[in-house]
């Protein structure tokens, strides 16, 4: 009988652990010297690995960044799905998603001075992986809005919800230019938004 690590049934959940092992690492180095400054090999020593074992998952420092916005993304849809499955009211549903996606990106991301660089990378090498990503939010937003308004608990009138969704977006991006806030100040102007969104669809 064959020893092989290929050959074992736990093969592929062991290289799934890595990848996720390596995304989790680069994305914290990419956080703190951005993408330029951050080689295999300084991914490779965050992630407590040989650099070796990072070509046997990437074929390099690009997809490296690809994997990371998509293990990202995974964990914020995790988020979202758990905020969207709790028995919550409709203003308290939008801020929690609001916080989900944005609030928690902020917070990996955040205020560091590797952002403009970072954004620039991922309109360039990443473009599908964070397409995908701010999905998550149109998806879930759109579905609570749908279904509030299907129960009664609000009233969209004239609003679309797809227009309204993405009024919350171009705010909770807005909430963030200029003078980078801290992270609690952030959080506070995206419940406010939410706030305000829950406000003028609430029932008259």
């Amino acid at each position: 009988m064959s020893s092989s690590r290929e050959c074992s049934p736990a093969a592929p959940d062991e290289a799934r652990t890595r990848i996720e092992q390596i995304a989790d690492a680069a994305l914290r180095r990419f956080a703190r010297y951005g993408f330029k400054r951050s080689s295999m090999d300084d991914i490779a020593r965050e992630a407590s690995l040989a650099k070796a074992t990072l070509y046997l998952h990437f074929k390099g420092k690009d997809d490296v960044f690809r994997a990371m916005i998509e293990r990202f993304g995974a964990r914020i849809a995790t988020l979202s799905e758990a905020v969207m499955a709790r028995p919550l009211p409709f203003p308290d549903k939008l801020e929690a998603l609001m916080l989900a996606q944005f609030g928690a990106s902020y917070a990996a991301f955040g205020d560091g001075e590797h952002l403009a660089e970072l954004k620039a990378v991922m309109a360039s090498i990443a473009l599908r992986e964070i397409q995908a990503f701010e999905g998550i939010f149109t998806a879930n937003a759109t579905m609570l809005l749908t279904e509030a308004a299907a129960k009664g608990e609000i009233a969209l009138g004239s609003l679309a919800p797809g227009a309204i969704v993405e009024t919350l977006s171009q705010a909770a991006i807005g909430a963030k230019m200029g003078q980078p806030p801290a992270l609690e100040t952030y959080e506070a102007r995206l419940r406010q938004i939410a706030a305000l969104a829950a406000q003028a669809v609430a029932k008259r």
